[in-house]
């Protein structure tokens, strides 16, 4: 979707409208607030309940508010990414019934038979990095060790998930392979991966203002993006985790950005502070949780974070169901982008950091690594 399309989502709509309510929320911030230690499953550090660290942006004035409007929103972007490389945005835009539609047909995916649900299990990642990986296949702390090169012993995530990647064939990568049930399956994936498109792009638009570029800097390099839309079901545990288990071990995004809409389930997302301290991201049913990926970081010359993250497990006796569901848009940009560092992002008294890499070879690099497929 064009930028100038997507902005007429929000301008046409009345006052709040535009606003996402989701069948479920985001993040449920614990009542007590404060700090509490680590439960079974941790690595030492605190947690901060009742976190502000993540700082919620909204958008209404890049869409409304003219060039004082945009500026604003690009510095609060800006602070944001160099600070804690996580952000909420509400007020963006993206469509309820298209979120809706989708969010019901993954919930029907996830509750098919294992079986059924194996057909989509990709025989290949090297060629078709995406489709079904079942519970307990996954363990994406291996993906940050093999980049540091090291191991950090298996400990499968506690999750199952579905990823498809783009439809549109000059991206270079083949058709999605969509499940056959629920049989609206296709049509409410493909909405809202459309829409995630339009939202990812209006994004780097207010990226290329923070970066002091120009606004349509990132066009030519993500015309033929590989972006990746993945849906994850944490069940409920019939079984104690491991010292150390994860719903999602820690790890960083690889990309550029990632547009996160999960539910509040007890057992959230958790963010690494400068402080040394896991922080749980509040709650806002109308917010998308935005984070940086490697790639961004390696193209500010690390100015922007990519932050280490996790899903942790569910406490033992919660009161309610822990089943949690979330979708996670995975922006990549063009494959054959070599990625060096933006012209505004070093100086004299900043040098560049890193050697220029192509996108999709480091993307793949740790995508088999986190399957257990890399190279040992």
């Amino acid at each position: 979707m064009a930028a100038v399309a997507w902005r007429a989502v929000l301008r046409t709509t009345p006052a709040g409208a535009a606003r996402v309510t989701v069948a479920a929320n985001v993040v449920r911030q614990h009542a007590r607030g404060g700090v509490r230690a680590f439960s079974a499953s941790n690595d030492g550090r605190e947690v901060v309940t009742g976190s502000t660290l993540v700082p919620k942006i909204s958008l209404r004035p890049w869409f409304e508010g003219g060039e004082e409007g945009r500026a604003a929103v690009a510095a609060a972007l800006d602070d944001a990414a160099t600070n804690v490389g996580f952000f909420g945005i509400v007020d963006h835009g993206f469509p309820q019934d298209v979120m809706d539609e989708c969010w019901g047909a993954v919930r029907g995916f996830f509750d098919l038979p294992a079986a059924e649900k194996e057909k989509l299990v990709s025989t290949d990642e090297s060629k078709y990095p995406y489709g079904y990986v079942g519970f307990g296949g996954e363990d994406l702390a291996a993906g940050l060790a093999a980049e540091k090169g090291g191991d950090d012993g298996p400990r499968p995530d506690l999750k199952e998930c579905i990823s498809l990647g783009p439809y549109n064939p000059a991206s270079g990568m083949p058709p999605p392979v969509y499940p056959q049930r629920p049989a609206n399956f296709e049509a409410a994936w493909h909405a809202y991966y459309s829409a995630m498109e339009g939202l990812s792009g209006e994004m780097l638009r207010v990226f290329a203002r923070a970066l002091r570029l120009e606004e349509s800097w990132f066009d030519d390099k993500v015309d033929r993006h590989r972006a990746a839309l993945r849906a994850l079901n944490y069940p409920e545990l019939d079984a104690p985790a491991l010292p150390g288990q994860m719903r999602a071990s820690a790890h960083t995004d690889y990309g550029t950005l990632t547009i996160l809409k999960p539910d509040d389930a007890p057992g959230g997302l958790q963010v690494l502070g400068k402080d040394n301290r896991w922080h749980e991201v509040p709650y806002d049913p109308h917010m998308f949780v935005i984070n940086l990926g490697d790639l961004m970081a390696r193209w500010t010359n690390d100015r922007w974070k990519s932050t280490l993250h996790r899903v942790v497990v569910p406490p033992s006796d919660p009161g309610r169901s822990t089943r949690r569901q979330s979708m996670a848009f995975f922006h990549n940009i063009n494959a054959d982008e070599v990625v060096e560092c933006i012209d505004t992002c070093h100086s004299a008294d900043n040098p560049i950091k890193y050697e220029p890499i192509v996108a999709f070879d480091f993307l793949m690099q740790k995508h088999l690594a986190s399957v257990g497929k890399g190279k040992k």
